[in-house]
């Protein structure tokens, strides 16, 4: 936001103390000064999408772990179940 009010300062500046006022003058700065925010606007919605994106597959890999961890512990569940049954009908034999 700062660079913004020091890019309008620095445009006005231009503006009024150019001596000649021309229309064209206050046009180009103008269009400088619009150029100028247009491409720090872009700049930060491109940092903020990648910062986005990466939050995203830090998110996506986390769950991706977590649901792992769980099909994992599910399978030695069953597992353990299965030996459990084989010890108990072995000993019955």
């Amino acid at each position: 936001m700062k660079k913004l009010f020091v890019v309008l300062a620095f445009g006005s500046f231009v503006a009024c103390n150019s001596g000649s006022s021309t229309e064209s003058t206050v046009d180009s700065s103008a269009d400088a000064t619009k150029d100028m925010v247009d491409s720090s606007a872009n700049a930060s919605k491109d940092a903020i999408d990648s910062s986005a994106s990466a939050t995203k597959e830090n998110v996506d890999s986390a769950a991706d772990v977590k649901k792992a961890m769980v099909d994992s512990s599910a399978d030695m569940k069953k597992e353990a179940a299965k030996t459990s049954k084989e010890v108990q009908k072995a000993k019955k034999d």
